[in-house]
């Protein structure tokens, strides 16, 4: 009982003991000066009217602040922000001189090292322009196949930025698009290629890619192939009985094509009896066309006495 009414009467010098020790650590802790690098980020304002950027400005600035490590620690939490005011700026360069003055630091807070010190702004007048789309194609087709050819719909964009950057440009590519293998037509939604082109796009479109591919043409020529002649009633002889024929077409088909697969004929219908020299008619499957026969003729022989219909 003695010891509980002794705690009783002692806790409130011990309770304000606590609290100024606490507070003590807290003072010496917090003054407690450090050298710490922090990053501010730069935003620019005011831009005026019918101008832009034509340059790459540092998002960011680096500053070697030293001071108590609370305030420090307080301000990187909250955040600071250094403007760049450019309202009444002209057409041309402009330099902003950062100094440790411009930025806004708690007082016991002082920077030591600004990075970069100094920023430069290119300010050219904002123009817009139109310009075609050029497809862009990675990969290759398939074996005995090619591409005829690519385009892009809608063909045309409008984009705005710095006078001398629209005026430098052509074109604008779409990004790759992959055709590896393909033996096909295709059609693929694209976005346009305009990375650090610093332009932005003045109207909301999407872009189409069609590639047509097609097979690759050649040309064969296919020998041992027979002559026939049509009703040979008369018992008539020819020569050569063989022929050579090229063809063109498709590489692919090319390849499968045998000298079966083709006829040569010769008609005698309304010859006499004699040697004539008859120029064959060749039929080949759809899809080819006849390049030349060799020979271009053959001789035929009709023997005396036969009876032709005519």
């Amino acid at each position: 009982m003695h010891r509980r009414g002794l705690f009783r009467k002692d806790w409130v010098p011990k309770l304000l003991s606590l609290a100024f020790a606490l507070l003590l650590w807290f003072f010496v802790v917090g003054g407690e000066k450090a050298e710490v690098s922090v990053s501010i980020p730069l935003e620019v304002v005011n831009i005026p009217a019918g101008l832009v950027i034509a340059n790459d400005i540092p998002s960011n600035i680096n500053v070697r602040v030293y001071g108590p490590r609370s305030l420090i620690r307080t301000m990187a939490a909250k955040g600071i922000l250094k403007v760049i005011d450019l309202k009444d700026a002209t057409p041309g360069k402009i330099t902003v001189h950062i100094s440790p003055d411009s930025l806004s630091l708690p007082g016991a807070v002082r920077a030591l090292r600004i990075q970069p010190s100094n920023v430069e702004i290119m300010l050219e007048p904002l123009v817009l322009s139109d310009f075609p789309v050029k497809p862009v194609l990675k990969g290759t087709a398939a074996k005995y196949y090619k591409v005829l050819d690519a385009y892009v719909t809608p063909p045309r964009v409008v984009l705005s930025g710095p006078e001398s950057v629209i005026k430098a440009m052509k074109e604008v590519k779409t990004f790759p698009v992959d055709i590896e293998g393909a033996s096909d037509e295709i059609t693929r939604k694209v976005g346009l290629d305009l990375q650090g082109l610093n332009v932005s796009l003045e109207e909301k479109a999407t872009y189409k890619v069609t590639v047509r591919i097609v097979p690759v043409h050649g040309i064969r020529r296919i020998t041992h192939i027979p002559v026939y002649i049509e009703n040979n009633e008369a018992g008539a002889s020819w020569w050569p009985r063989i022929v050579s024929v090229t063809l063109r077409g498709s590489l692919l088909d090319l390849r499968e094509i045998e000298a079966k697969d083709i006829h040569v004929r010769i008609s005698i219908k309304g010859l006499g009896p004699g040697i004539h020299s008859l120029e064959p008619e060749c039929i080949v499957p759809e899809g080819f066309t006849l390049m030349e026969i060799t020979p271009r003729n053959i001789k035929v022989n009709i023997p005396k006495g036969s009876q032709i219909n005519k």
